[in-house]
């Protein structure tokens, strides 16, 4: 035998004992498989954009400049001991809180300091890919049943510094995986990851199912969307009482209508015809509005 074909065959060797030591590693189900953020790519077309997002529709309209005057307070509010995990929820659906959820995080990603996470964590019916007009495989619904690794799941959508976690395949059950362990170490891990990331987290409406519970436990901040001329205020009281011990950053007030906002004055800034954050100091001020 040359010595040619003794190479060879040695390559050959250590190649099967690779392959062999790797097929015996034990893999956790409880491991998480981060890699960071270039991973997927699906780039975002504008022009299939749902109107409502705003804040990539007409980024220079007043009604993206409400979601800029939203994104400085989030930032005022969290940015000194950096509480970057935010949950956005309504108490029902039809409220706004996905399309609050996606100007929020490109407004955010627009900054030259930010890039943030967007999760949609509404297993049962998730639309944020819709509203982006982006079919994803697995998501997070996926990673959490063990059935894809989160390197796989990420994308990036070439929207500022804004990637992407979809919610995935809607699970029989959606309430054990937001609950599981699997689930709170994976907060975790993105929230020490990089400390100049935002992770924002579009959940299920409170009073529909009991998805954003547990989650709400993990989280460092959580704002309110409420849709007003709608929403009653027994209603945001009932809602408020489902979250009480989280940090509760803010209100945000959506889709009001002019002769509404008026009324709703001092408690409520119009401009354009969009919302305005603020922060409930009482409960009795809910009321009030």
């Amino acid at each position: 035998m040359s010595r040619i074909e003794k190479a060879l065959e040695k390559a050959l060797e250590m190649k099967e004992s690779m392959k062999e030591a790797t097929e015996a590693t034990p893999s956790s189900e409880h491991k998480i498989a981060f890699t960071g953020f270039e991973i997927g790519e699906a780039l975002v077309n504008p022009d299939k954009v749902d109107s409502r997002i705003v804040c990539i529709k007409d980024p220079h309209s007043s009604s993206a400049e409400q979601y800029k005057k939203l994104r400085a307070r989030i930032l005022k509010a969290t940015t000194k001991d950096f509480l970057n995990t935010l949950m956005v929820v309504s108490s029902d659906i039809g409220e706004g809180k996905t399309i609050t959820s996606i100007n929020l995080a490109v407004a955010i990603a627009n900054e030259i300091d930010y890039t943030v996470l967007l999760v949609d964590a509404d297993l049962k019916h998730p639309s944020v890919h819709k509203y982006l007009d982006i079919e994803p495989g697995y998501g997070l619904s996926d990673y959490l049943m063990g059935k894809a690794e989160l390197s796989d799941i990420l994308i990036k959508t070439g929207i500022g510094k804004l990637v992407l976690l979809p919610a995935g395949n809607p699970p029989e059950n959606t309430v054990e995986p937001l609950s599981s362990e699997r689930m709170k170490r994976l907060v975790q891990e993105l929230k020490h990851r990089y400390k100049d990331r935002y992770i924002i987290f579009d959940s299920a409406p409170l009073l529909v199912t009991a998805d954003s519970l547990p989650l709400s436990n993990y989280m460092d901040g959580i704002v309110l969307v409420v849709q007003a001329a709608r929403t009653t205020p027994k209603t945001v009281s009932h809602a408020l009482s489902l979250l009480k011990g989280c940090n509760i950053l803010g209100v945000v007030f959506n889709n009001v209508p002019k002769d509404l906002a008026k009324n709703l004055y001092p408690y409520y800034y119009l401009y354009g015809n969009e919302g305005y954050y603020k922060k409930p100091k009482k409960s009795e001020e809910i009321d009030k509005l």
